[in-house]
């Protein structure tokens, strides 16, 4: 019998020679356009990762906020950080439109603050969340045995508020029947590095600081002066080894004492992993009452309403960033928001330099995206972006002198 007759599966030798031809061939294009869209999504990742300081500036300045110039970036040039790399590391990313590049063109001086659309920015924000309400727990507000939940984690945990903790409370909120002028909202981006902006973020009538961010060594580009920093619980075990030496205690004592008055601004309620540190950071606090200037801030669980809000701007990461939760809480105190350190990119627009992460980041310490992890910090800037264009606040990229 024919090795052809009554054959179930494909077997191209039971074809005329031509149609089976033709079969192989279209079967090999398929392979062959595969591989290449592979080896594409390889050299655009490569692309991303890698450092090219050849001619990808041009002259014209576009000086967003800040007294300083520098040469225009096309922001999202493909011989730089390539766009179809961009939009694999983060779906939820698209490049700035011509529009948008249109406008990083204009001189700073051109930006003109829109009071009504601030206005109205700060009641939507209130319809979601009382900031001075929320913005700390208060002696008044909880009892010793409280079960407190986490923000970010399973209903499952709990910490129970505790006496000492509760001591540590404050009777009011520090920012309750608070106004100030003008505010400057600090992010850590290493865009300040070099920048110069020191003197300028001086200058504010109140200073926001994020995760406790060193700024005496670099004073001349981020400034000294903070009304308000933040403290994930992390950072003491990061940075401080939890306090178990009584170096790391004194290092911890004298970082403190340097904020002299500010707030510092605790959350320890987003994730339950933060429970041992917290109680590090209350038995350290209860031992030094008096002795440090500091005023604490203990928010309980804040975010869900802060998340509320930002969802109906299209913006629902797994977790909003520090710097945007910080915005969310200046718009309750000041009457003009300026950002500053405010850019998720590896590369400076002003001169086209490598950037780190973080300004305070040891030289040579190469960008990290670690954070696409939680955050959708190209979605964050294009929306901040946006309302700076709007004149809601001001954002600035440029360097200050």
């Amino acid at each position: 019998m024919h090795a052809c007759i009554g054959v179930v599966a494909f077997n191209p030798s039971c074809l005329p020679w031509n149609e089976s031809k033709g079969i192989m061939v279209r079967i090999l294009s398929a392979l062959g356009l595969v591989m290449f869209s592979v080896a594409l999504l390889i050299l655009s990742l490569i692309s991303y990762v890698s450092i090219k300081k050849d001619a990808i500036f041009t002259a014209p300045k576009y000086p967003i906020g800040g007294g300083g110039g520098g040469p225009r970036m096309y922001m999202f040039h493909t011989g730089f950080r390539s766009q179809l790399a961009m939009k694999f590391l983060d779906p939820a990313f698209t490049p700035l439109n011509n529009a948008l590049n249109e406008n990083l063109q204009e001189n700073s001086s051109k930006w003109k603050f829109n009071k009504t659309g601030y206005l109205e920015q700060s009641k939507e924000i209130a319809q979601y969340i009382d900031v001075p309400r929320n913005f700390t727990l208060t002696k008044s507000s909880v009892r010793v045995g409280q079960l407190m939940h986490y923000d970010y984690s399973s209903h499952k945990y709990v910490f129970s508020i505790g006496e000492n903790f509760r001591s540590l409370l404050p009777d009011s909120s520090p920012i309750l029947n608070k106004r100030y002028n003008t505010c400057a909202v600090v992010g850590n981006s290493g865009i300040l590095t070099g920048s110069r902006c020191g003197a300028a973020i001086d200058a504010y009538d109140f200073v926001f600081r994020c995760n406790f961010a060193p700024t005496e060594v670099f004073r001349r580009d981020v400034g000294r002066r903070t009304n308000l920093t933040t403290f994930n619980p992390s950072i003491l075990e990061k940075y401080y080894n939890n306090l178990l030496t009584i170096q790391d205690r004194n290092n911890f004592f004298l970082s403190l004492k340097k904020l002299d008055g500010a707030i510092l601004w605790i959350p320890a309620f987003f994730f339950h992993t933060s429970a041992t540190v917290t109680r590090t950071l209350v038995d350290f606090f209860v031992e030094h009452r008096g002795q440090l200037r500091v005023q604490l801030a203990w928010p309980g669980n804040i975010m869900q309403y802060v998340n509320r809000y930002w969802k109906t701007k299209q913006l629902s990461p797994k977790r909003l960033s520090t710097g945007i939760l910080m915005f969310t809480l200046a718009s309750s105190l000041c009457e003009q928001i300026h950002l500053y350190g405010f850019w998720p990119f590896g590369w400076d627009p002003n001169t086209g330099k490598e950037l780190p992460y973080h300004y305070y980041d040891k030289k040579g310490t190469k960008f990290t995206t670690k954070w696409q992890e939680s955050h959708q910090l190209p979605t964050e800037f294009k929306l901040l972006f946006k309302m700076h264009t709007e004149g809601i606040l001001k954002l600035s990229l440029s360097h200050c002198a």
